[in-house]
């Protein structure tokens, strides 16, 4: 992680901000969970990993959106966010028949709020951001909080989000 950066944990608040969807088209991080409790889950890049060997960022975004109907019946969003352009995203998720947004990061801001930002991965990508997956409730208060830290092959656990998200609408 970077020098400063710490990862987020569940009962702070998250700082301030903003993730885009497209040209000049931004979602505000307190605007966003106004309308209820996110779960924010990053991945390093989209067009990578393997569904079908369980590994990667492909794995991870559909494991999300595998269990996105419960998500909803819980009355929580689903977000998958990385530094991937917000057109290559889009498209992304449509290859995989994703009905939930994928939003960019472009300026490392959602990353360096949660504390995923690493100040380099891979033997070259500086910065890049960590896997991690954020439950945030509406008042942008961490109501559960994972992170894979320099571990780019762990990935977050979908059933374990579900049920932090399921306990904190339940609340």
């Amino acid at each position: 992680l970077l020098e400063d950066d710490v990862t987020a944990a569940a009962g702070t608040t998250v700082a301030p901000f903003r993730l885009v969807r497209g040209s000049n088209d931004f979602e505000i991080a307190s605007e966003l969970v106004a309308d209820g409790p996110i779960l924010f889950h990053f991945f390093p890049f989209a067009y990578t990993g393997s569904l079908e060997k369980g590994q990667g960022c492909e794995a991870q975004v559909c494991g999300f959106g595998a269990l996105l109907d419960e998500f909803t019946a819980a009355g929580v969003r689903v977000i998958g966010v990385s530094h991937d352009s917000p057109f290559a995203l889009k498209a992304w998720a449509k290859e995989l028949d994703q009905s939930y947004p994928f939003l960019s990061d472009y300026e490392w801001e959602a990353a360096k709020a949660f504390g995923v930002l690493l100040d380099e991965a891979l033997g070259a990508f500086r910065p890049l951001n960590t896997r991690g997956a954020f439950l945030v409730d509406t008042d942008g208060t961490i109501a559960y909080a994972w992170s894979g830290g320099d571990n780019l092959h762990l990935l977050p656990n979908p059933t374990e989000c579900l049920a932090a998200a399921k306990s904190l609408t339940a609340a």
